[in-house]
């Protein structure tokens, strides 16, 4: 009988020792998880809402200029609400104090900073190495950095389905090409421009200049002298600057002689075929999808595979892609020429038609 109750004497103290112990270890385990240094993956699971991710996005620009920089900022909203994300926008920032402002944002804990231009990509290449668990993107730039993801789109084949376009509307044989600033991303959709119209007329003309982004007037004042040089269709990337090109075209056609033809302009990176001051003669777009690109680097870093280096966005992934304007289908956009810019999208994809650099 002593014996017995000895025995489960020994038992109690066992596990009265054992309950106390498990405490300490689990805090034990705790402390070496927190202290190792590991950057962990994001949750996007409801249990992890708690701690969303956080993203900056830095723009140059402005957030209405109807182009590059708005499209940047709706694409983030949308991404917001579909991801759940913290989010945090500037616009209108110089590539002086970029660096300043990343480095803010590393001490906020921000998971991703966005510099939504090639200006951004020296500041960026400056503060990113300092940062093991705020990671950077840039957009329109194609160089490898440490922990930095170069957003390369490619425009050039939707370019092409436009010059293919552009060749067929236009009565005068003669097209313009207006640019913001001759960067090797803008180049590539001239390139893309002329070898698209050049597929259907071998002998079609296409003028180009290179203005500004954020000067309506300058933009209008080449697109008025391209207009007296008898062109008759311009693809525009300029970005603010993009409603002087606009209100040319819209004054043009306003002055149409009866049985004249019309003037047609091409909007670029976003959708811009419903512009209010134009869009009867705006027939289609080339669009870049931030919204595509910037989800796949949202999920790299949620799920811990964030890939610095050139990401390559593109038509075969659906970021860079040509959408033609839905009112003018079947009255100014005729079902041979849908024909014709379909089957130029699919030549481009099979690489049985390779734009060349030059």
């Amino acid at each position: 009988m002593f014996q017995k109750k000895a025995l489960w004497l020994c038992n109690l103290l066992l596990a009265v020792t054992l309950a106390l112990m498990l405490p300490a270890c689990s805090k034990k385990n705790h402390q070496s998880s927190a202290s190792s240094g590991q950057a962990t993956p994001v949750g996007n699971s409801p249990k992890e809402a708690r701690h969303p991710l956080k993203v900056a996005l830095l723009c140059s620009g402005s957030f209405t200029d109807g182009g590059w920089n708005e499209e940047g900022r709706d694409a983030m909203l949308r991404l917001k609400r579909r991801l759940h994300l913290k989010v945090s926008m500037l616009e209108h920032v110089s590539p002086v104090r970029a660096g300043n402002i990343m480095r803010q944002y590393i001490a906020r804990g921000y998971n991703l900073v966005i510099g939504h231009g090639y200006e951004f990509l020296d500041p960026a290449s400056q503060v990113a190495p300092t940062s093991r668990r705020t990671h950077f993107a840039i957009d329109g730039a194609d160089k490898i950095q440490p922990n930095v993801a170069t957003l390369n789109f490619d425009l050039s084949q939707p370019s092409y389905q436009l010059g293919v376009l552009a060749a067929m509307l236009s009565k005068t044989g003669r097209l313009g090409f207006i640019g913001g600033e001759a960067i090797p991303s803008v180049v590539a959709c001239y390139t893309g421009f002329l070898a698209g119209a050049r597929s259907i007329n071998p002998h079609i003309t296409v003028a180009h200049a290179y203005t500004s982004w954020d000067q309506p007037a300058l933009s209008k004042s080449q697109a008025e002298a391209f207009i007296q040089q008898h062109i008759d269709v311009i693809y525009q990337n300029v970005d603010a600057a993009s409603r002087g090109v606009f209100e040319a075209v819209a004054a043009a056609d306003r002055h149409l002689p009866p049985g004249g033809h019309p003037v047609y302009v091409f909007g670029s990176n976003t959708d811009q075929n419903d512009n209010s001051t134009c869009g009867a003669y705006t027939p289609a777009s080339a669009v870049i999808r931030l919204d595509r690109a910037y989800k796949k680097l949202i999920l790299e870093i949620i799920h811990g595979h964030f890939r610095p280096g050139v990401h390559q966005e593109n038509s075969a992934n659906g970021v860079c892609v040509t959408v033609l304007n839905p009112r003018l289908i079947g009255t100014v956009i005729t079902p041979a020429m849908q024909r014709a810019v379909k089957r130029a999208g699919a030549q481009l994809q099979s690489g049985k038609i390779v734009i060349s650099a030059g």
